[in-house]
């Protein structure tokens, strides 16, 4: 079975330009759509005679991607992004990665809370400073209203 680099979740026309723009330099996408009938359409049409695959379910669109996943979401902004975001999760394993491609507010509480959740996950809570190499940072987030502490060291 052929595995996918990326897939892309959205099937607009922004979303099937990136899809054919992805393909024509090399990678393998997965096309889902919550609307499984544009996958087909699109496979049937745009995508023709590309090495594009189409999911009918994120739990296919997840199995057909090579590790770590690696998924775009080009849905609209707002509450799609959120019950994306919710959905997938579950799916996937640590150092996947979820990219929001569309429209969001940055200041999204679920993309937030999201972020800190893989924080936890992976204890990402200790990173050096690209602007000073070998200088890193732990942070203690406290989860409590925004309190933070930090404290840094050199390697």
């Amino acid at each position: 079975m052929l595995r996918a680099d990326i897939a892309l979740i959205g099937l607009a026309v922004m979303g099937q330009n990136l899809i054919l723009n992805m393909n024509d330099h090399g990678f393998v996408v997965c096309a889902y759509n919550r609307t499984v009938s544009k996958v087909h359409d699109f496979l049937r049409n745009e995508a023709k005679s590309t090495k594009v695959i189409g999911a009918e379910s994120l739990e296919d669109m997840v199995s057909k991607l090579k590790s770590p996943r690696r998924v775009i979401l080009l849905v609209k902004a707002g509450q799609a992004v959120d019950d994306f975001i919710d959905k997938l999760v579950p799916l996937l394993q640590p150092g996947d990665i979820i990219i929001d491609g569309g429209n969001s507010e940055y200041r999204d509480t679920t993309v937030t809370n999201l972020l800190q959740a893989q924080r936890d996950y992976f204890g990402a809570h200790t990173y050096e400073l690209l602007s000073n190499p070998g200088h890193f940072i732990h942070t203690n987030w406290t989860g409590h209203g925004g309190n933070v502490s930090s404290t840094s060291y050199n390697a």
